[in-house]
């Protein structure tokens, strides 16, 4: 695995930066790879292509459609369409249904705007959001043709799910690479998404078990470097934390050599 896998600079990691400058950062950091956080995506889109064909970065995902129980809106269809005009791989998705079976009709919904694309959906659980269990993801993911789960190894440590629990290889197109100082657990949601937010460390310095994590994925999938980190965000400048990051994910994926 060690040899094949490659590394993308997430969106997260150096959220100060503009889309377009998260491509070039992560090239100059020496990232294959990179996300993209859209807060305008057609007006974005154009200076993203730009800078993936100058760079060779190939983009791995855009963020974020967060589903709601209005289902797949307009603002939704806008990312998704930006999603699939630049290639990215997957489009990252949570949902804030608590309603399981409407979260599964949305996705199918949002599946229908990516038809004939290059782009699939990631569904990522997390412990504050409503798909909080590996579980339920992957009966969601299974429900809509296309569709993988993100595992993401801060979340499913803080759903209490097993890190080195192996994955079905159709099931998992990229994963989230990160680690956290803290074994303790948080006690509420809002400290769960302040922790995942503003408290990740780079991977290999914090208390998860990355190595049982990497060793459960299949083989070869991109890992996305995604540290949102106030405490690194105040001691680097972008470039500096992306190339601090690259090197802690390559040590942690070559198991330290």
């Amino acid at each position: 695995m060690a040899d094949r896998t490659e590394l993308s600079l997430s969106a997260g990691s150096v959220l100060e930066l503009t889309p377009d400058g998260v491509i070039r950062c992560a090239a100059e950091a020496g990232f294959p790879l990179a996300g993209v956080r859209l807060a305008d995506p057609r007006a974005q889109a154009p200076a993203v292509a730009d800078a993936v064909r100058r760079t060779g970065v190939r983009l791995l995902d855009v963020e974020v459609v967060r589903l709601g129980p209005a289902g797949v809106t307009d603002a939704h269809r806008r990312l998704a369409d930006t999603a699939a005009v630049l290639d990215a791989a997957f489009l990252l998705t949570v949902s804030e249904d608590p309603d399981e079976a409407r979260t599964t009709a949305s996705l199918g919904d949002l599946a229908e705007v990516l038809a004939g694309s290059v782009t699939r959906i990631a569904l990522e659980p997390m412990a504050f959001t409503a798909v909080r269990s590996r579980a339920a993801a992957e009966r969601i993911a299974r429900a809509v043709p296309g569709t993988v789960v993100l595992p993401d190894a801060l979340h499913l440590h803080r759903m209490r799910e097993p890190l080195d629990a192996a994955w079905p290889e159709e099931l998992v197109g990229y994963a989230q690479l990160t680690d956290v100082g803290s074994a303790s657990q948080p006690g509420d949601p809002e400290s769960l998404a302040h922790e995942a937010r503003h408290e990740r460390v780079p991977p290999g310095e914090g208390t998860l078990d990355l190595a049982g994590f990497l060793v459960a994925l299949p083989a070869a999938v991109p890992l996305a470097v995604e540290v949102q980190s106030d405490a690194l965000a105040a001691e680097h400048a972008p470039l500096d934390r992306a190339v601090l990051l690259r090197k802690a994910a390559s040590a942690v994926v070559t198991g330290g050599s």
